[in-house]
């Protein structure tokens, strides 16, 4: 693996980050109708996304120091299994408390995969090629909106809503498969690190670390705005616009092709001009999309496609700052690559996750709320930005 190019190790680390996604989205068409099928709030529906993160964000906190410890290998099949465990439990769940603890379980499976292929990248690469490899597995996030919304719409129609979870076991299985014969072992064992209490001393060093804090707020600004909009989106395209579900995914994917897209751009932009600047850009496409969602809104009322022209502005931003964010935020940690990936996928997925839980809280009678989200959470970027450039000049 150390010999391939940065495009043939991102596409090979790949199908990692598509469980997380398909784990994600492909759930995201039957989240409307899951409320009347369970009997259950909208608020407990949402946990089965906002508690997916969390789960994320929490396991990797276990599962990144773990990879350091006995290496990246025998955590990817952990965390297969515990997504292939989740997922059968997701499709068998009675009744919502059951569905939600699978959930949970399944998270805790795809962020294994997750936080793996971002430790592998930094057991291989660093700088500049790590923050292209960065963007480039973010691309590969962003196909996932283009089709499992899509694919989870018919499933859900045609097979019932049980079967979008049957398809996410076919997803785990075949990434046993590919690892059993494509992945190798990256961490050489004169490099590990024992899992003991010295690993929360590590968190701590990592926390306080300055570049780690700043970079990480930057890449959870970017997850809170993708996440948010994954949170509203069914609510507005399919009851508030009226769009049936089986096509939700197509519009859906405007989405993913702007996480493609964007994932592109910004390692080639990351690459020409640094992180920093990529981090600003970021930051402004972000606000000018809030900014003018809202404008939008004010002159057209809810309108698909000022909502969603205005959200693939806003995401656009998003994935420049979470390709940046991670680059910028694991550089300082070559030495325990595996314990960074982790702290900073928990802090941006539970950052994500407690603003999309609190943004759910409020009744969604339009884009105001997603807006004023996005908004904020940029402003926010902005301020991290400059009391980071000044402390850094105060200490020159």
């Amino acid at each position: 693996m150390q010999h391939k190019s940065n495009l043939a190790l991102a596409c090979l680390l790949a199908p990692f980050v598509f469980s997380f996604a398909f784990g994600l989205d492909i759930y995201i068409p039957v989240v409307p109708q899951m409320q009347q099928i369970f009997h259950t709030s909208q608020f407990l529906i949402q946990l089965t996304l906002s508690l997916f993160l969390l789960g994320i964000g929490l396991g990797d906190i276990f599962l990144g120091p773990i990879s350091d410890h006995v290496g990246r290998l025998k955590v990817i099949y952990a965390a297969t299994a515990l997504f292939i465990i989740g997922a059968i439990g997701s499709a068998l769940a009675p009744n919502i408390t059951v569905l939600i603890i699978s959930r949970v379980i399944c998270a805790v499976g795809s962020c294994g995969m997750l936080v793996v292929a971002f430790a592998i990248v930094r057991d291989l690469h660093s700088g500049e090629n790590s923050a292209q490899l960065y963007s480039w597995l973010n691309a590969a996030i962003g196909i996932s909106p283009t089709f499992a919304p899509i694919i989870g719409g018919y499933l859900a129609v045609y097979l019932g809503w049980r079967a979008v979870f049957w398809f996410l076991v076919l997803i785990g299985i075949s990434v046993i498969i590919l690892t059993v014969f494509f992945i190798r072992e990256t961490l050489p064992i004169q490099q590990r690190r024992v899992f003991n209490h010295q690993v929360f001393i590590r968190y701590g060093l990592i926390v306080r670390n300055k570049i780690f804090l700043s970079h990480m707020l930057f890449a959870a600004s970017g997850v809170t705005v993708c996440f948010s909009f994954f949170s509203v989106s069914s609510v507005i395209i399919i009851h508030l616009l009226g769009i049936k579900e089986q096509l939700f995914g197509y519009y859906f994917a405007v989405f993913g092709l702007v996480l493609a897209f964007g994932g592109v751009v910004a390692g080639k932009v990351v690459y020409e001009f640094g992180i920093a600047r990529c981090v600003q850009v970021g930051l402004c496409l972000m606000l000018a999309g809030g900014s003018l969602m809202l404008v939008g809104h004010w002159i057209f009322g809810l309108h698909l496609w000022v909502f969603l022209g205005t959200m693939a502005i806003a995401c656009l931003g998003a994935v420049f700052c979470i390709g940046s964010g991670a680059a910028g935020a694991m550089e300082p940690f070559p030495e325990f690559a595996g314990t960074a990936a982790a702290a900073l996928q928990a802090g941006q997925f539970i950052i994500s996750s407690i603003i999309g839980t609190i943004l759910m809280h409020f009744p969604i009678h339009s884009s105001v709320s997603y807006a004023i989200c996005i908004i904020s959470v940029s402003v926010a970027g902005f301020i991290v930005s400059a009391v980071s450039r000044f402390k850094c000049e105060k200490t020159q």
